[in-house]
């Protein structure tokens, strides 16, 4: 009796495993994690979309240092992070955030860079496009935990026009039930 009751406290007294949370734009939060370094991930939207901004990248976090005498005190060793959008129309970009120290990684607050400026990856059309973010982590860091943001913003369909259309017999409001003037209008969409 003594000897399984050493056995689950001690299982009790096991740290749970470390994980980074990796984030995005339509990402369901808290879906996609690591529990490693190094990593690479990645996350496929389900059923397209018809516009991704991506803006930048964001880490906080924290690690038991890199493993080996160089960096079992939480220092040594480098930790880089870097997230990529694809889509399938060939278009990529990449972010980067390097921490040239495990122990910049630990004592750093929230880490932001912006690209220099935001990139749209847009439909062309009606037609739906395939985006994939893949989160990747290079470096000598044990046990990491934390989060890993890609930031911006998704839609999965075109907007709703809104606003009045204009025929040579009259006006149709977008956003109201009533009749329709005779004729053609062309919408045009972002």
């Amino acid at each position: 009796m003594k000897a399984l009751l050493s056995i689950t406290l001690s299982l009790l007294a096991l740290p749970a495993l470390a994980d980074i949370t990796l984030g995005g734009p339509g990402v369901p939060t808290g879906s996609v994690k690591t529990t490693q370094a190094p990593f690479k991930v990645r996350y496929d939207f389900p059923g397209g979309l018809y516009k991704f901004i991506f803006r930048g990248i964001e880490a906080k976090g924290a690690t038991l240092g890199a493993p080996g005498s160089s960096g079992t005190q939480g220092n040594g060793g480098q930790f880089h992070l870097s997230a990529t959008v694809r889509t399938d129309m060939g278009q990529e970009k990449v972010g980067k955030i390097e921490f040239w120290d495990v122990q910049d990684f630990n004592a750093s607050p929230l880490k932001t860079i912006l690209l220099d400026g935001e990139l749209v990856f847009k439909a062309p059309g009606d037609q739906p496009i395939s985006v994939s973010i893949e989160w990747a982590g290079e470096g000598n860091a044990h046990k990491p935990d934390g989060y890993f943001n890609v930031l911006g913003e998704h839609q999965k369909a075109p907007p709703v026009p809104v606003g009045w259309l204009t025929f040579d017999v009259g006006d149709y409001n977008l956003n109201a039930a009533g009749s329709k003037p005779p004729g053609k209008a062309t919408i045009v969409r972002d």
